[in-house]
Parts: structure tokens; C-alpha cells; sequence
């Protein structure tokens, strides 16, 4: 099978296209803006082929998007970034994604497989979020994802292409950059250059932190999959944000914690029905916060 990357060069990306690549053909298309040309050389010595390009440029990515599957992850994904620069935002996310859906038309791809993400549900109070929960994104970046969503149903429904959109919620994992690293990655940053970690608002706020290695699973599992569908990518399980660093402090010597305001944009709970995962996709996280923790420290 030839699996297209976009972004195949960033965090998610690479950790894909590692795994597909052993048994499949794989190409990336990626601008590097959240990645280095150091990352595409190491992807490509692992047998992937890579276009350097941007989902703006119509022309390069038609002519590199011939496929089988389509796996879009290319996006700018920085909250705080989106609400500063909406449009670009959503120039990029949608307008973008529009792009690599005509692509997928024209050259008769047979699937995507969408990255979305927790942030179309906005501040959701009915927990756990089901795919079907009320959706208000709070920053552009989450109203990007959610407009793109539905272009993609909309475009796949009438092409008859199949379609999967996977809505991750926070991912964690070894290989974040500093501008887009989650919670857990900038705690252990901290943590390890004997600095205190930052927790913005009081810390009493929640989330569903899932391994970077459940979320490959999850992908190989909307690979496999016959079904189109929407579903939640998570670890079904909430933690706040104040107990993570306990947990994390357990682990390291390191005590310190620095609060400051909360951020425009950020929810307060979050935590997933992954349900509907399971039983369409055949998706399970396996993978423990507090092994995934040891096992990035050590890596």
C-alpha cells in the first residue's frame, strides 16, 4: 500500500511514518515549519520518500499526492498561535485541507484519514465527551478543525471516498518540539533542567493524556477499518493537571511549581467516551501515564 504523509516530518508524522514504513510505501509531504531537514534525512534513511511543500501550493501537492491512503496531519496546531493569527490559522487548516481534498478527487485516492482534534468540542460539561457531544470550540484553532471535518464528510460523501477522522485529545510522547509540546513534554523539560514548571490557572483542571504510541495504533486501526466514522482518540481516563506534575515530581527531584494566569482559550475538563473507538475502529489504549513517563525519561 502507499500511505501519503502531509506533515509526515513533525511529532505525529514521524512516529507514522517509522511504523508504516517497514511494511508499506510511504510518502511525506511536509514544509517544515514545525520540523528540520535533520528529521526528513532520518525518515528518508528509514526508506520514506520526501517532498518538501506546502498544502497551499496546489500544483507540487497534486503532483506528489498520487496514493492510496491519505493521512493529513498538516496543520498549525499552536492555540495560543491561533488566536493571535486566525486567519492564517485557517487559512492553513482548512483552506489547506480543501487543498489535499481535491488532490485526493483528482487523483482518485481511495481514503483519508484525518487528524482532528479535542479542541472542536470546546469546554465541554457533560463528560465523558461522545462524538456526538455539543461542539463550541473556544480558539480558531478548534473551529479550523471543526470546518474541516466537515469538508472532508462532505467532499468524501460525494466522491465516494472513505473516510476517517480521528479527534485526538492531549498526546504525549518522546520527539515534541518546544513549540508545540504538550503539557507533559514542557513539565519534563522543566523538570530536567532543574526549573520549575509552569501550570497556567489553578491546576485543578483536567485532561485526557494519551501515549503517542496508542495514537499510531489508533491510525493503523483507521487504516485497517472498513467503516467511515468520527472517533475520539484517547486514553478514557482524566487527571488533573496539578496531580500529573505530583506524579512527575514522584519520579524526578523536582518540587517546584510556578502558577500563572490561565490561558485565553484553554478548557477546563476534558476526558473521552472511547467507546466508539473500540468498537468500530477495534481501537484500545493500552500504554500507562506514569510507564510512558519512565519510558520518555530513559529513552
Amino acid at each position: 500500500m502507499k500511505i501519503l504523509i502531509t506533515g509526515g516530518a513533525g511529532f505525529i508524522g514521524k512516529h507514522l511514518t517509522e511504523y508504516f514504513v517497514k511494511d508499506h510505501e510511504v510518502l511525506i509531504y511536509d514544509n517544515l515549519s514545525n520540523s528540520t531537514e535533520k528529521d526528513a534525512e532520518f525518515l528518508a534513511a528509514k526508506g520514506a520518500k520526501f517532498c518538501k511543500g506546502d498544502v497551499l501550493d496546489c500544483e507540487k501537492l497534486f503532483e506528489f499526492c498520487k496514493a492510496d491512503v491519505v493521512i493529513h496531519l498538516a496543520a498549525l496546531s499552536d492555540v495560543a498561535e491561533s488566536v493571535k493569527n486566525p486567519e492564517e490559522t485557517r487559512k492553513v487548516n482548512v483552506d489547506g485541507t480543501q487543498n489535499v481534498l481535491d488532490c485526493c478527487v483528482k487523483n482518485k485516492v481511495k481514503k483519508i484519514i484525518f487528524a482532528s482534534s479535542a479542541a472542536v468540542y470546546g469546554d465541554c460539561k457533560n463528560l465523558p465527551i461522545r462524538e456526538d457531544s455539543l461542539m463550541q470550540p473556544l480558539s480558531p484553532y478548534g473551529q479550523s478543525k471543526l470546518d474541516a471535518e466537515k469538508i472532508i464528510e462532505n467532499t468524501c460523501r460525494e466522491n465516494k471516498i472513505s473516510y476517517v477522522i480521528l479527534r485526538l485529545f492531549n498526546i504525549y510522547g518522546k520527539g515534541q518540539n518546544e513549540s508545540y509540546a504538550g503539557v507533559i513534554t514542557k513539565f519534563m523539560q522543566n523538570i530536567l533542567e532543574e526549573k520549575p514548571v509552569v501550570i497556567y490557572g489553578d491546576g485543578t483542571q483536567t485532561r485526557d493524556f494519551v501515549s503517542i504510541h496508542d495514537v499510531v495504533d489508533a491510525f493503523d486501526c483507521a487504516i485497517i477499518s472498513d467503516k467511515n466514522g468520527v472517533y475520539n482518540i484517547a486514553s478514557g481516563i482524566q487527571i488533573s493537571i496539578n496531580d500529573l506534575a505530583q506524579i512527575m515530581f514522584e519520579k524526578f527531584d523536582n518540587q517546584k511549581i510556578i502558577y500563572k494566569p490561565k490561558q485565553k482559550g484553554d478548557i477546563q475538563n476534558s476526558v473521552a467516551d472511547i467507546s466508539l473507538a473500540k468498537e468500530k475502529l477495534g481501537f484500545v489504549a493500552k500504554r500507562k501515564l506514569e510507564d510512558e513517563i519512565s519510558s520518555i525519561y530513559h529513552e
